[in-house]
């Protein structure tokens, strides 16, 4: 959007909403100087008094709003605090502020693009509608090459952006293909013992040729890797509940990487979804 008087002035909800994004306290959001730095360009020198950064931005913008009669101030703001030569050395802070801004704008039919500008996008009527339009989870999971069975699991946890159960989900997702291909039951070492053999137990289901001591060793760490996976996330969330835990984006994001790792080498396997 460019900065013009035809820009109306926009909603105080969705300004506030904007501002509880971008000024947040901890991160992706800006600090008080870069706040400021992106103010410039909107025409206003600095923050109006308030007791934190967010309630400042969002008196400085939405009274330049009013005082210009314009909304072309706040989305003069919004470009300036995304553009992405400001996170070129941190592509993830970018992605993260553009997808919680995103689940916001599609409220109210706009979104932040690629190139970090405000910009007209999909009408959302509800929050589950704009969580799904918005989409932030999915897009960057694909962007990464994330394997589509984790989607089959955990699609709905991914649209409701609640990282904590589709964590939970895309761990099970790995014993329950097991499970479904094998035809046994279990879970946990008993399953893993069984499919992929121990000292005294000859595997059903190989991921190499086991030919050589090498092919063995990648074999058996496999299912360590399993059984580790077992143990570091889906068993802990499954004895507690969401209220109280956090998940560290970066570290959701390469779980899923993990996880897509493990169900590929299932594929050449020949493990069946």
């Amino acid at each position: 959007m460019t900065e013009s008087r035809q820009v109306p002035i926009f909603d105080l909800q969705l300004t506030e909403a904007v501002c509880d994004v971008i000024a947040q306290t901890g991160a992706p959001g800006l600090s008080v100087s870069e706040l400021v730095s992106a103010l410039r360009p909107a025409k206003l020198d600095g923050l109006d008094d308030g007791p934190n950064k967010r309630t400042r931005l969002l008196t400085t913008l939405h009274n330049a709003q009013v005082r210009r009669h314009s909304g072309a101030t706040l989305a003069a703001f919004v470009n300036a605090a995304m553009r992405p030569s400001r996170y070129v050395q941190d592509h993830d802070r970018f992605e993260a502020l553009r997808g919680e801004l995103n689940a916001v704008l599609v409220l109210y039919a706009l979104r932040i693009d690629e190139q970090g500008g405000l910009a007209k996008g999909a009408a959302a009527s509800t929050l589950s509608e704009g969580a799904k339009l918005s989409g932030e989870l999915m897009t960057e999971l694909r962007h990464r090459g994330c394997h589509p069975a984790l989607f089959a699991y955990c699609s709905e946890e991914l649209i409701r952006q609640s990282l904590f159960h589709a964590m939970s989900e895309a761990a099970k997702s790995i014993p329950d293909r097991v499970r479904r291909h094998t035809k046994l039951a279990g879970d946990g070492a008993a399953l893993f013992d069984q499919v992929f053999g121990t000292n005294a137990m000859q595997p059903m289901v190989q991921i190499n040729a086991l030919a050589n001591d090498s092919d063995l060793s990648e074999h058996k760490g496999f299912k360590n890797l399993l059984l580790g996976i077992h143990g570091h996330y889906r068993n802990p969330r499954a004895h507690r509940t969401r209220l109280g835990s956090t998940e560290d984006r970066a570290d959701f994001f390469d779980a899923f990487s993990l996880f897509s790792y493990v169900h590929r080498r299932l594929d050449r396997a020949g493990v069946g979804l």
